[in-house]
């Protein structure tokens, strides 16, 4: 199983079987990946998001790592504390879009940079990978931050988005 780690963090995708078990039973993926319980975080978007990724990813359960939730753990606590979405291979463009959250008790941490910045470098150094997309709401200015430090830069914008790129 693949698994990215930085100084502080272990960022893990997650294969069909532990997706549908955060879906479903956050509790018990904690306990058959051997991490420490946290409290639920799962509100009704991100739940939708997840969902979407799962059947994204039955449907291509081979790249399923494209398609999936990676987990993000506090190796010092052997926690969550939030996840990074792939959200399919790279188009003809080379582009791949991500998603994110931080679960809040552990926003302001910089553990969200360090993910993207971890992660930005994996993916660049893939196939057919030019370049990261990433959206946020215009109000998410946390958000934003945590994109220009990780070098993004924004290149278009709808009436509620922002629309960033990382090469």
């Amino acid at each position: 199983m693949i698994e990215l780690k930085t100084d502080r963090l272990r960022i893990i995708p997650l294969n069909a079987e532990n997706l549908k078990l955060l879906i479903d039973s956050q509790k018990e993926m904690e306990l058959k990946l051997c991490l420490c319980e946290t409290e639920s975080y799962l509100d009704s978007e991100l739940k939708q998001a997840l969902e979407i990724r799962l059947s994204k990813l039955l449907d291509d359960e081979q790249n399923y790592i494209w398609y999936t939730n990676w987990l993000i753990v506090l190796k010092d606590t052997n926690c969550c504390v939030g996840g990074i979405m792939l959200k399919g291979l790279p188009n003809k463009n080379g582009e791949v879009v991500i998603g994110y959250y931080t679960i809040p008790r552990y926003q302001g941490n910089g553990y969200m940079t360090e993910t993207i910045v971890n992660i930005k470098y994996w993916l660049l150094n893939q196939p057919d990978v030019m370049s990261i997309i990433a959206d946020t709401e215009k109000d998410n200015i946390a958000s934003h931050r945590v994109l220009e430090k990780t070098g993004a830069e924004m290149y278009k914008e709808t009436e509620e988005l922002y629309y960033w790129r990382i090469s």
